[in-house]
């Protein structure tokens, strides 16, 4: 029984190390890559909403330290309805930086480390947020009764601050995910998402296949204060009597939270993905919301 044991534990670790996968992109001064992508989002009682941009990655400059990828998104549709807040928010987010030139600076391996040109690039998006704060109340009337313009505004430039923007720009939804990576089938690492949540992160590698899935990975503890601070900033009139509350509306289920996340990448000879899948489902306050994405090189 004990050599089968250490059989079994031989042929499991031999495994892991054929499914190693180290994901050094090619990166040359003046390459392009354009990406289609396609989404949909499903929220409860209202029609799906369709989502279409066109994004441009452009290697720059090759510094001793690495590169810069400047990442443009070119074009940009929705259809969500005049009367959907979330969907204009969402939409909202995405024009906010529609032809804004976004510079991310890479180590030698092509992993993202930070935004270059954040200070520039950001007084112009700010800008441009008044303007859509604007257009999404005279589209939506009721939404200034729901989200003051005050806290409005702070979603939306929490969606573009510095440090989301780099978990967005190298998350889920962009082909710079895995660059700089070396990983295995079973590898796992800790992240915290775009909407501040702390997730955990499995790989699983097939050749040039890489399929990653993500869960919750939070105590009750942190998901009371999560929300506590939520509520805070787009309900402040309610905040006092729900923080009162908080736990037995959590037990309830009233403000059960949850998300998940699986992402499946085909990656070209070159590590740079030729397409990729994404589905995504997150619950808050009773409302699940599952968004589905797929993206492919032209």
């Amino acid at each position: 029984m004990k050599k089968l044991f250490l059989i079994s534990l031989a042929l499991f670790t031999l495994t892991a190390v054929q499914a190693q996968l180290k994901v050094i992109p090619t990166l040359k001064k003046g390459m392009e890559k354009v990406y289609e992508t396609k989404m949909t989002m499903i929220m409860p009682g209202q029609p799906a909403i369709n989502l279409v941009s066109d994004t441009k990655y452009t290697v720059s400059d090759a510094t001793t330290d690495g590169y810069i990828i400047d990442v443009v998104t070119t074009t940009f549709s929705s259809d969500a309805a005049k009367d959907n807040i979330i969907g204009r928010i969402m939409t909202a987010a995405q024009e906010m930086v529609k032809d804004v030139n976004i510079r991310i600076a890479t180590d030698k391996n092509g992993k993202p480390v930070k935004i270059a040109n954040y200070e520039e690039m950001s007084k112009k998006v700010n800008e441009r947020g008044k303007l859509i704060i604007n257009k999404i109340y005279e589209l939506v009337p009721k939404a200034k009764e729901i989200l003051p313009e005050d806290a409005l505004k702070e979603q939306l430039m929490e969606s573009v601050a510095e440090e989301s923007l780099l978990k967005s720009m190298s998350g889920a939804n962009s082909p710079l995910l895995l660059f700089g990576k070396t990983i295995m089938t079973g590898a796992q690492e800790e992240i915290v998402n775009e909407q501040g949540l702390n997730m955990k992160r499995m790989y699983f590698v097939n050749g040039k296949d890489v399929t990653t899935n993500a869960t919750l990975n939070m105590s009750k503890e942190q998901i009371k204060k999560l929300l506590i601070a939520q509520i805070g900033k787009t309900m402040p009139g309610q905040a006092d009597a729900i923080k009162g509350q908080i736990d037995q509306l959590m037990e309830s289920g009233v403000l059960k939270l949850d998300a998940k996340e699986t992402t499946t990448y085909k990656l070209r000879d070159d590590f740079w993905p030729q397409t990729w899948t994404t589905e995504t489902s997150n619950e808050a306050a009773g409302q699940g919301i599952v968004t589905k994405v797929t993206t492919v090189l032209k």
